[in-house]
């Protein structure tokens, strides 16, 4: 299975995931297999300063991902992929490496496609107001989880100085 990344690096792995797709200038694909990683490429994202709908989805799956990894998506970009086979993980945050071992882990959410209806118009207008609260609520659980993973990276980074320190 070969997974895309959207990425804000070319640090492969130890690079750090990007919120939204179609914009990153990067994207590293992770080639998996049993549970191994066999392959990891960087490939800058040759749409990232000016795409129109479908380039992006259309060139993930040219690269031969069956899965896509970003912060964060819109639903019509979620259908698209949909509807090239390539499942859309969005929620995510943090070193890439990170979240290829939650995904592997079965630790990571897996989108769940929103699909048009003749009454989404409607829908919309109702949905807002509901979602405004849930939106609040999730932005509040990932900040905290962001927090989170945040005091891991300045814990790890002061381990290592120290280090470094007590060579010099």
């Amino acid at each position: 299975m070969v997974i895309a990344f959207a990425a804000d690096d070319r640090n492969g792995l130890e690079g750090v995931l990007a919120y939204h797709f179609g914009r990153c200038p990067f994207f590293t694909f992770v080639k998996v297999e049993d549970g191994n990683v066999l392959d990891v490429r960087v490939e800058e994202n040759p749409f990232a300063e000016n795409h129109q709908v479908g380039v992006v989805p259309e060139w993930i799956k040219e690269n031969g991902a069956e899965m896509i990894v970003a912060g964060g998506m819109g639903p019509r970009a979620q259908q698209m992929f949909a509807s090239f086979g390539i499942q859309p993980v969005v929620g995510a945050y943090g070193k890439i490496g990170d979240i290829l071992n939650q995904l592997l882990g079965g630790e990571v959410r897996i989108a769940e496609v929103e699909h048009e209806h003749e009454h989404i118009n409607e829908e919309c207008k109702h949905r807002d107001t509901r979602n405004k609260e849930s939106s609040e609520n999730e932005e509040i659980r990932r900040l905290k989880l962001e927090v989170d993973q945040l005091r891991k990276i300045v814990a790890d980074l002061g381990s290592r100085l120290s280090k470094l320190e007590e060579k010099s």
